[in-house]
């Protein structure tokens, strides 16, 4: 046992030296860090380690498994042997296969290896992508990167619910003969969208998509690509140089911003038929997009959200991340407008006709609740125009119905409500069939001709647990802070405060939701706050000015 504690120990303390040696650097852009940066150590990689960190990132088709995620831009498809870690660098390699066995399949109108019309394996070119495993919210991405110098792109880029923001999204190299006649300049240009992905968009929306001439081709050498996403304002730069600064307000005018909820990272190479696909000749040696490093800092940490029941992040099951989904004509969506806690809901609105059922789906195996008797719970917040008598929750796999009465519930407010129910047999975790939640307005319960609600905070009393290691909300406010704080965390327990050689300078209990802590008489430094309750723990770093 003691020698248990001693290694336990000993890995903290090499923890804590690492996040010290990854805390020395700044960003390039704020090299004396007057902004108050902390490097968000969970999702940073510098890739000095002999393979990929698979704690931080996962690789897309290794198994077999894409994660319900996409398998690459046809022809051109993702294949897990084409990303590696090699000195010091995440490399991710395009090249072209043709013993490859590609995914018989269309995407976008393509198949991959093929053409529009055919499987015909005419275009064997394989790709790499891998993604964070987790999410964050708000801060400055940097990464110092050599683009692939071929016919293909080379991205830097997150998506979260109807969101996606590509920070980097360059082409190394027009193909032999340039078929598309794509102009030289293509070579030279710094790319960066905000795509808004809401089903409910006109049909004539325009992204917010730019590009910069910066003068060199970007294939030929390292570069340092910066993007600042923060609630109010986004930043992008270019070696240390500030390119264009773009506030929310101008986004939002021209219905471009949809980016306050969490994002998950992806690093990929893709082909670009517009500008022109690679033959043969262009990849007869493979073609790689080197990644030095990956930073991200953040004003305040934010801890993986994976609280999908509350609608606040994607599930996290099974080494997996996913979220809710239904179809543009369900009508449900996931919105920042009104809460019962957090910042996100799910909002059902439609006017007009009614007819047949609206439902918005979790993933398959994503529940895991045992057999017996159970309780489900809700918020609820009803429109005072709006006249709907019942919801139904279905769980699929054993099949069990749920109806809850909603027709007393009073209106304006949110109304907690619940129903008592029981199965048979405890959930199916398949990932193809198993137990999932089915959440519907049936038509036949809505009087009139509109209908605005809102639900937030899903819970069962007795489940199985899922949950991923580590992502207990847990934040702390002001970030930097002089003297004197505050902590928030459903988590209540012991705090212990680290500085960055490894040494206990503080401990205290946390017996309150929210705890305000005064005379931290720290002199001024990084610290690591743990809070601990029996197995559970939570980390966050503090700057003490």
């Amino acid at each position: 046992m003691k020698t248990n504690k001693l290694k336990h120990h000993l890995y903290f303390v090499l923890a804590v030296c690492f996040t010290h040696a990854l805390l020395a650097q700044n960003p390039f852009t704020d090299p004396s860090n007057s902004q108050g940066w902390i490097l968000n150590t969970t999702i940073s990689d510098e890739f000095n380690t002999p393979e990929l960190d698979k704690s931080k990132w996962w690789i897309l088709g290794e198994n077999g498994d894409y994660r319900n995620k996409w398998k690459g831009r046809a022809p051109g498809q993702f294949a897990p042997h084409n990303v590696k870690v090699e000195g010091g660098e995440l490399v991710l390699t395009s090249q072209w296969e043709p013993t490859f066995t590609f995914a018989n399949e269309k995407q976008d109108g393509t198949y991959y290896g093929g053409t529009a019309t055919s499987a015909d394996n005419s275009k064997p070119i394989t790709q790499a992508c891998v993604m964070s495993e987790t999410y964050f919210r708000y801060g400055y991405m940097e990464i110092r990167a050599k683009i692939a110098d071929a016919p293909v792109t080379s991205a830097f880029w997150t998506t979260g619910y109807h969101s996606e923001i590509d920070m980097v999204e360059n082409y190394g190299k027009r193909p032999i003969g340039n078929p598309e006649g794509t102009n030289a300049v293509i070579e030279r240009k710094q790319r960066t969208n905000m795509i808004n992905w809401d089903p409910d968009i006109p049909s004539n929306h325009q992204n917010w998509k730019v590009e910069n001439d910066m003068g060199v081709r970007l294939a030929e050498d390292y570069h340092i690509y910066g993007f600042e996403w923060d609630k109010d304002y986004i930043r992008t730069y270019f070696d240390g140089n500030l390119l264009r600064e773009v506030t929310r307000q101008s986004l939002e005018a021209n219905n471009q911003w949809r980016h306050d909820y969490p994002q998950e990272l992806w690093l990929d190479s893709e082909v670009f038929y517009w500008y022109g696909l690679p033959a043969q000749a262009d990849l007869t040696s493979p073609t790689a997009f080197k990644i030095d490093y990956v930073r991200i800092w953040q004003k305040n940490i934010t801890t993986p959200n994976f609280n999908a029941l509350g609608f606040e992040g994607p599930f996290y099951f099974q080494g997996r991340s996913q979220n809710w989904w239904n179809g543009p004509a369900a009508k449900w969506r996931i919105k920042n407008e009104k809460s019962a806690s957090g910042d996100f809901s799910l909002r059902f609105q439609h006017s007009g006709t009614f007819s047949g059922n609206y439902t918005t789906f979790t993933p398959y195996g994503s529940l895991n609740l045992p057999a017996g008797s159970n309780q489900v719970n809700f918020k609820v917040w009803i429109d005072p125009s709006t006249s709907i008598s019942s919801l139904r929750m279905i769980l699929e796999n054993p099949w069990t119905v749920i109806d809850i009465d909603v027709s007393g519930v009073q209106k304006g407010q949110w109304v907690e409500v619940s129903k008592i129910f029981s199965r048979s047999a405890a959930s199916n975790q398949s990932i193809t069939n198993g137990d999932r939640i089915r959440f519907m307005l049936q038509s036949a319960n809505v009087s009139g001709s509109q209908a605005l609600f809102y639900v937030d905070d899903i819970t069962f009393a007795n489940t199985l647990s899922t949950a991923k290691n580590n992502t207990v909300n847990f934040s702390i406010y002001p970030n930097p802070t002089q003297n004197s704080l505050h902590i928030n965390s459903p988590l209540n327990g012991t705090i212990t405060v680290f500085n960055m050689a490894g040494n206990l300078v503080k401990s205290f209990q946390k017996e309150t939701r929210v705890k305000k802590v005064d005379g931290l008489n720290l002199p001024s430094g990084v610290y690591l706050f743990k809070i601990q309750s029996g197995n559970t723990f939570a980390t966050s770093k503090v700057v003490i000015n």
